[in-house]
């Protein structure tokens, strides 16, 4: 070998008798060194096949689904009948107002009718007539104001026309005779243009238009009469 050349360091290898084995010596052998397990796990979401985790994972989700789309389907129903009852309570309320309004209009044509001085109309032929009664030196007013139809949202009333009879001079006593001759036509009432369904029902009928809201039978002129 040169000199000045290094030697490398051997490396010693230490050869271990098989687990159980007796050493040369007669004693025993040395341990071997523990074994480290390595637990291969399925990737997620997929299915184990011995049933483990992977699969429980997955029954959970599913479970958890299910119980979504109840809760979803349950929520439904619930806000379906809350807005049902509201429509419900909405409908009874323009009934209701629809009852008032027509009967404010009705009691307005009735004094319409009883006040009427001698020689005129006892029937408005309008109902603006009912704001302003110019049939006095001093305007009357028989009515605060139109009111809309609760159905239609606008005061598009329909006119109901009728007859009554008119007082052409002297006091309604005196008359009586002349005015049972002599009639006029004019509005004895209204009625909603609506076709609405209601739930309430008047003389039979079931819609809105149904309801006739008519002037009430004055103590100085015949009865207001409808005309068909």
């Amino acid at each position: 070998m040169p000199i000045g050349e290094m030697v490398p360091p051997r490396r010693r290898v230490r050869l271990l008798p098989p687990e159980g084995a007796l050493a040369p010596w007669g004693g025993p052998a040395a341990p071997r060194p523990p074994r480290r397990r390595v637990r291969l796990l399925p990737p997620k979401g997929a299915l184990a096949p011995w049933g483990g985790p992977a699969a429980l994972g997955s029954t959970q989700r599913g479970f958890t689904y299910l119980l979504l789309l109840f809760v979803l389907a349950l929520g439904g129903v619930g806000l379906a009948a809350l807005g049902e009852r509201e429509q419900t309570r909405q409908q009874r309320e323009r009934e209701a107002e629809l009852r008032f309004r027509g009967e404010a209009i009705a009691a307005a044509l009735g004094r319409y009718a009883e006040v009427t001085p001698v020689g005129h109309l006892p029937l408005p032929q309008r109902l603006d007539d009912l704001l302003t009664d110019r049939r006095f030196p001093k305007p009357q007013r028989h009515l605060r104001q139109l009111y809309a139809d609760p159905f239609t949202g606008q005061p598009d009333w329909e006119p109901v026309m009728g007859q009554a009879a008119v007082v052409l001079a002297g006091d309604a006593a005196a008359s009586a005779d002349a005015a049972a001759r002599t009639t006029a036509t004019g509005i004895v009432g209204v009625r909603s243009r609506s076709a609405r369904r209601l739930f309430a029902t008047v003389r039979g009928g079931a819609t809105a238009r149904d309801w006739v809201f008519a002037a009430p039978p004055t103590t100085t002129l015949a009865p207001l009469t409808p005309l068909e």
